[in-house]
């Protein structure tokens, strides 16, 4: 199995321009240096579950409320468990496409970062939460919904080709990991003094100030740059992922700040009419005094609202008791779920354990306010048959679905089986048939279409296909009625095999299918990889996978296209800028260029420069900066450093690519060195390249002089390992 090799693009490169807002004025309380308090960028308790995010998704008639089976094909979520364990997909297994509002929620649990980061960001970047998306553009929109791989220069990259890849990241051909924006923007946060956009060739730290770039110009007063202090690490996280006050990060506080600016469980009166709402999830939700008492609030510690204030909030449903509360009204016992009153029968009540001598009685009156549930189901699972009737169901997602003689077998529940009465029965929603087990071979009772189950789907398979998977005749099912096979949503049809080469039948073009998804191979590629294709499938059937990245050339390839001249290095499967001194630096040999079509090289995701060789001396040509490039990283040779080890650049390079390159820690001055900042006067001496504070005592004690101190920018001694001070 590869080795996943975990790497992080870096930020600076992924910055979308936003979603545009129309408003010129700017609101008086938007403060630039803190966008976002640190606790609420990190507190994923919020919504309380994917049922929480759907919910709000609805309330703002939202296009990633949809749940139907054709919309969620449209996430792109892959169907490869390998590839989600390898991404941290908490549901790696789940068999079935998830909901946006599952997505988001996973993706939460997977990064750490609260759901309502992740819901403001899509309305920030594509407007998907809140505003009616044009169906051309929806699966544009979808396949870049956190604005991540979209740098303003380039436009949207191909490494996150997805909704799903947005949220989660993605794993090249090469198996290395790439952070999606979720875990992105918490690598920035969790880095100790937060990591914000690049500041002098480093990232830039909370309480750094750093000028800012404005993207348009009409809001009143702004202007193409403005200084920004940043005041917390949830800020700098932010500006490091969008490096542009406005329309960017001013966007999304006022979205966050429109939904989210007071935490769940505030209460609020309405100064107007006296209505008392709870705060939940962006959501306002009337408050009856009863739930008040049952759930101790404290009506009068509510905060007195304008109705402007409230109407920033969607009105929520009517704020209820606590789930699986017990209500008798009239005789009838109703449960509180969601809150939601359902109707609950005895065998339903008794299943749940619940003590109905503890029920609440309450008056018609007090249920009216809430929506009307459906009679309560059996649990999920629950296999149950009529006294006379001899149909048997499964209980699932509060439906009732037929066993067919095949699934009753297959499932093996004839032991599970629990009968209630058939006027019970009659009165639960019924929902087709129970569907095969994940990787069940079927066919209709007559014809000769195959299918494989497939996350609750019928996947055709063509022949092609039947013999790619290896699938025999006599593992196929023939169901026996033409209404259970018709009750399977039927899917796109099955993917191939992972790892499997194919073309197009009558076309040269020519893929991988990996990771869920077909990676093109161009004619070069396939030359140099030595990769030829094992099978055909129509155009009509590939173009149902989705889309993955590219196959690149082998790394160490140095390509230009046809219309320019500039070359590149393929490096971990990415393009890397290659100029002339880099080129020199690198040895290579312009008889080993290979020119290939623009469109193929356009269709290569990029990553700046290229990092120069190992152990290269090289100096920044505008700032004469000395460094020494090692172990991946720029170490900086300080002028001290420079004269002790008589130390000179081989190469020169302008800033812009020497801030590129990552930063390790400066070369230290040789053991036995004493220093002191020219602002404090503590001394140090360096030992194994590490600083230690020598105090008077042990100055003297050492024979040191003065005149062997030598003094050092206090930024230089900063940047420096410090360690104890000495002590003998």
């Amino acid at each position: 199995m590869k080795k996943i090799v975990f790497l992080f693009l870096l930020a600076g490169l992924f910055f979308c321009r936003p979603y545009t807002a129309s408003a010129l004025q700017v609101y008086p309380e938007f403060n630039p240096s803190v966008l976002v308090p640190d606790s609420a960028f990190t507190d994923t308790r919020t919504f309380g579950g994917p049922e929480g995010i759907q919910h709000f998704l609805e309330s703002k008639g939202s296009i990633l409320a949809n749940t139907s089976p054709g919309f969620l094909v449209k996430l792109n979520e892959p169907n490869n468990q390998s590839l989600k364990q390898a991404l941290d997909d908490p549901e790696p297994n789940l068999g079935r496409l998830r909901t946006a509002a599952e997505l988001i929620w996973d993706a939460s649990r997977m990064s750490g970062l609260n759901p309502q980061v992740i819901l403001v960001t899509l309305q920030k970047e594509q407007g998907l939460v809140s505003d009616q998306i044009d169906p051309n553009r929806l699966q544009r929109a979808l396949n870049h919904a956190m604005g991540f791989a979209c740098p303003d220069s380039t436009g949207c990259g191909n490494l996150f080709p997805g909704f799903y890849y947005q949220l989660f990241g993605n794993v090249d051909t090469d198996g290395n990991r790439y952070l999606g924006a979720t875990k992105s923007l918490m690598k920035s946060f969790s880095a100790p003094a937060g990591r914000g956009p690049d500041l002098n060739g480093a990232p830039a730290k909370v309480g750094d100030s750093v000028s800012i770039e404005n993207t348009i110009g009409d809001y009143i007063g702004i202007l193409k740059q403005q200084l920004v202090t940043l005041g917390n690490r949830a800020t700098a996280a932010l500006y490091r992922y969008t490096p542009h006050v406005f329309n960017g990060n001013y966007n999304f506080w006022k979205f966050f700040i429109s939904w989210f600016k007071y935490p769940n469980g505030t209460l609020l009166t309405s100064s107007q009419d006296g209505t008392t709402f709870i705060i939940q999830n962006g959501l306002k939700q009337p408050v009856p005094s009863f739930v008040a008492v049952l759930r101790g609030l404290k009506l009068s510690s509510a905060i007195i609202a304008s109705p402007t204030e409230l109407d920033n909030y969607s009105l929520g449903g009517t704020y209820a008791p606590v789930d699986n509360t017990v209500a008798k009204v009239d005789g009838t016992f109703f449960v509180f779920i969601d809150g939601i009153p359902h109707p609950a029968s005895s065998f339903v009540l008794a299943q749940r354990k619940v003590d109905t001598t503890k029920s609440l009685t309450l008056l018609s009156n007090d249920l009216r306010v809430f929506p009307q549930g459906q009679q309560l189901t059996p649990n999920n699972g629950t296999v149950v048959r009529g006294a006379e009737d001899i149909d048997v169901y499964l209980v699932s997602g509060g439906v009732l679905k037929l066993f067919s003689p095949f699934t009753f077998r297959q499932f093996q529940v004839a032991k599970q089986v629990q009968i209630i009465p058939d006027s019970e029965i009659a009165i639960y929603p019924k929902q087709g048939f129970v569907i095969p087990r994940e990787g069940t071979l079927i066919r209709a009772p007559s014809g000769s279409d195959a299918y494989v189950i497939n996350q609750e789907r019928r996947l055709p398979l063509t022949p092609e296909l039947f013999k790619n998977l290896g699938y025999k005749a006599k593992d196929v099912v023939r169901l026996t009625t033409n209404a259970e096979i018709a009750s399977i949503p039927l899917g796109p049809p099955a993917p191939p095999r992972e790892g499997t080469f194919f073309s197009i039948t009558g076309s040269p073009e020519l893929y991988e299918f990996k990771n869920g998804a077909k990676h093109p191979i161009s004619a070069f590629v396939a030359a140099q990889r030595g990769i030829k294709p094992d099978y055909a499938f129509d155009a009509s059937i590939i173009s149902n996978w989705p889309d993955g990245i590219v196959i690149p050339p082998l790394d160490g390839t140095v390509l230009k296209n046809e219309s320019s001249s500039t070359l590149y290095l393929v490096s971990q499967g990415q393009l890397h800028v290659l100029t002339a001194v880099l080129f020199k630096n690198l040895g290579f040999s312009h008889k080993n260029v290979v020119t290939l079509p623009d469109a193929e090289v356009e269709a290569l995701p990029t990553d700046g420069f290229a990092l120069p060789r190992e152990n290269s001396y090289f100096a920044n040509a505008d700032t004469h900066e000395v460094f020494v490039f090692k172990h991946g990283t720029k170490h900086q040779i300080y002028p001290l450093v420079v004269a002790q080890r008589g130390m000179t650049p081989d190469f020169s390079f302008p800033t812009d690519m020497v801030a590129a390159w990552p930063t390790g820690t400066p070369i230290p001055p040789r053991d036995g060195t004493l220093v002191q900042g020219d602002a404090s006067s503590t001394r140090f001496i360096m030992e194994r390249g590490t600083l230690h504070a020598v105090s008077k005592t042990v100055f003297r004690r050492h024979g040191f002089r003065v005149k062997q101190i030598q003094i050092l920018p206090e930024a230089e001694i900063e940047t420096f390992v410090q360690a104890d001070p000495l002590a003998r």
